[in-house]
C-alpha cells in the first residue's frame, strides 16, 4: 500500500518504531546523565542530612535550656546509643542523643526521668565530635536557671564519603560555656 501523505511517506520509508541506533544513543545519553548526577544527588542528601543534625542538636539544646527554665528542675542532653540511656565510654554524640529529665542530678536516666526527646544516629554523619574526641563531653546538665556549668564545646559534624569535596559539607555547632548552643555559616571550621 502506498503511502499518500508527506507524514505517512516518512512512517512507511522508516517504519513506526526507533532504530537500533536511535535506541543506542538514548540509552548512552541517558547513563551519561546519570552518571553526572546521582553523585551530585548524593552530595546533596548528605549535605542537608548533615543540615539537619546540626539544626536538631542546636534545636535539643536549646529545648534542654528551657525546659530546666520551665520546670524548675535539671534538664540534661547526652549522647545515646540506644536512645534510653546515656552513653559510657562506647558512644559517640554521632550514634544519637537524648534530652531527659534529671531529678536526681546523677547524670543519668533512671526510672521515672522524663525523655523528653530522642535523635537517633544519622548515617550521613561520620562523626560528631570536637578534632579531639577524648575531651569530648559525654552530657549536657541545664540548671533550673537556663545555665550549664562548664559547657564549653565545639561539635564538627563530617559527613560520610561521598566521593566529592566532603570539607564542604561539614557543619559546626559551638556551645558557650554557660550553654548556649550555636550553628555556624557553612564553611565555619572554628568556634571563635
Amino acid at each position: 500500500m502506498a503511502c499518500l501523505a508527506f507524514h505517512r511517506q516518512l512512517s512507511c520509508r522508516h517504519g513506526a518504531g526507533f532504530s537500533l541506533v536511535e535506541l543506542l544513543l538514548v540509552i548512552t545519553l541517558a547513563l551519561v546523565l546519570l552518571s553526572v548526577g546521582v553523585p551530585s544527588l548524593r552530595a546533596w542528601t548528605v549535605k542537608r542530612a548533615l543540615q539537619q543534625t546540626a539544626e536538631a542538636l542546636v534545636s535539643d539544646l536549646r529545648l534542654a535550656r528551657s525546659e530546666a527554665v520551665k520546670r524548675g528542675a535539671l534538664v540534661a542532653v547526652c549522647a545515646s546509643v540506644n536512645g534510653q540511656s546515656c552513653a559510657a565510654s562506647e558512644g559517640t554524640w554521632a550514634d544519637g542523643w537524648l534530652v531527659f529529665v534529671d531529678r536526681n542530678g546523677n547524670r543519668g536516666v533512671d526510672a521515672g526521668e522524663d525523655i523528653l526527646r530522642v535523635q537517633a544516629r544519622s548515617e550521613s554523619v561520620a562523626s560528631l565530635g570536637s578534632l579531639n574526641p577524648a575531651t569530648d563531653k559525654r552530657i549536657f546538665s541545664y540548671q533550673a536557671t537556663g545555665w550549664a556549668k562548664v559547657a564549653a564545646q565545639t561539635f564538627l559534624i563530617k559527613p560520610v564519603d561521598v566521593g566529592t569535596a566532603t570539607a564542604d559539607l561539614t557543619r559546626l555547632v559551638c556551645v558557650s560555656n554557660q550553654g548556649r548552643p550555636s550553628l555556624r555559616p557553612a564553611g565555619t571550621t572554628q568556634c571563635s
